[in-house]
């Protein structure tokens, strides 16, 4: 069980990613693959096409090809896993698979009906046959993503819109000009003039292509990236909290600490006392993807029972579960072996006088 894996079939058009990792990050991007993110823990905040969703546990998302978006943590040690495709995958069907778009998020009153459900239970069971080199697990592991396919388009049914690459990749560059400047001078004052200044857009039109792109304002923008330089210097340094409010563009400290607190439910310092992932990185954007045992605890427990789910699928994880401990239990037994023996050796060693 790995927490990133990738999986090609030249025959049928599929390139796919999967993967699992803390959402660390907040920052604006867009991408021609087809995008369903699933929470596995904590809360997070997605931000795409001019809407903005506060994602729970067992929510699922689908980002369509192509559309700008980005996602923020809510709280400590928020986890998502991500399947993402070619959407020439539809091709072997679909003419005009571009045009495809989805509409599929759940949330606090959808996310237990049998459809969400179904997909939960499926992403988390394509785990248990990735990175396999057995061809039946292969088999198993691409017919799985086929069920995702069959319950999007049963239950989700894309619409046909025209999609105009041209215009939306001008746009979302467009969108990238205002963030890139916002990422890299997010500790000086910016205000609407100097984003006038630097891209030559009006004032009305940058509130309105980021309006339209994430549905918040630059400043919201800005500050969200500021607050993920925090998090960051919370995480991975001993500074002082005073400090990294100024060093991140924060120059009022208690502004800086409502701010959190409005975000993120808690204070600064409460927030660096729940952190329970530590592990360092170079920088805030990188991905941080969790060990395969986590993944496994993640996934394991958390499979719901669907009256219309294959009982065959339970029997196999229950079955990869089993295995899993006993494998557990033998090398508990060899260093357990290993250590008796090695005080046998030292016991034999010592002079008659001091046993």
């Amino acid at each position: 069980m790995k927490s990133y894996y990738t999986y090609n079939n030249k025959s049928n058009g599929l390139n796919l990613k999967q993967y699992a990792y803390y959402i660390n990050s907040y920052k604006y991007n867009w991408h021609k693959d087809i995008e369903l993110l699933l929470v596995l823990n904590g809360e997070i905040e997605v931000n795409k096409n001019g809407e903005s969703h506060v994602m729970h546990k067992d929510d699922i998302i689908l980002i369509n090809s192509n559309m700008g978006h980005a996602t923020m943590a809510r709280k400590p040690d928020s986890i998502a896993m991500v399947i993402r495709f070619d959407p020439v995958y539809f091709s072997t069907w679909l003419k005009n698979y571009n045009n495809l778009h989805f509409r599929c998020t759940s949330n606090v009153s959808t996310r237990n009906k049998p459809e969400f459900l179904r997909l939960i239970q499926t992403m988390k069971g394509m785990v248990f046959y990735a990175d396999s080199d057995n061809e039946f697990d292969q088999m198993i592991y691409e017919s799985l993503f086929h069920q995702i396919i069959g319950e999007l388009m049963r239950s989700f049914r894309p619409e046909m819109k025209l999609n105009n690459d041209t215009n939306t990749s001008f746009s979302n560059e467009r969108v990238m000009k205002i963030v890139a400047y916002l990422n890299e001078n997010y500790k000086e004052k910016i205000t609407l003039d100097n984003l006038v200044a630097v891209t030559g857009y009006n004032k009305s039109y940058i509130s309105h292509i980021m309006k339209q792109a994430l549905g918040i304002n630059y400043y919201e923008y800005l500050t969200r990236v500021r607050m993920r330089e925090a998090i960051f210097d919370l995480t991975n340094t001993d500074h002082k909290i005073s400090d990294i409010a100024y060093e991140n563009g924060f120059y009022d400290i208690k502004a800086f600490n409502t701010g959190f607190k409005e975000r993120f439910g808690k204070t600064p310092s409460q927030y660096r006392k729940m952190l329970i992932n530590k592990q360092k990185i170079s920088n805030s954007s990188d991905h941080i993807y969790i060990d395969s045992d986590l993944l496994y605890e993640l996934i394991a427990f958390q499979v719901k029972d669907v009256d219309c789910v294959d009982e065959k699928n339970d029997l196999e994880q229950i079955l990869k579960l089993k295995n899993h401990l006993v494998d557990e239990i033998d090398k508990a037994n060899l260093v357990l072996k290993s250590s008796i023996q090695k005080l046998n050796n030292l016991k034999n060693q010592l002079p008659d006088i001091l046993l």
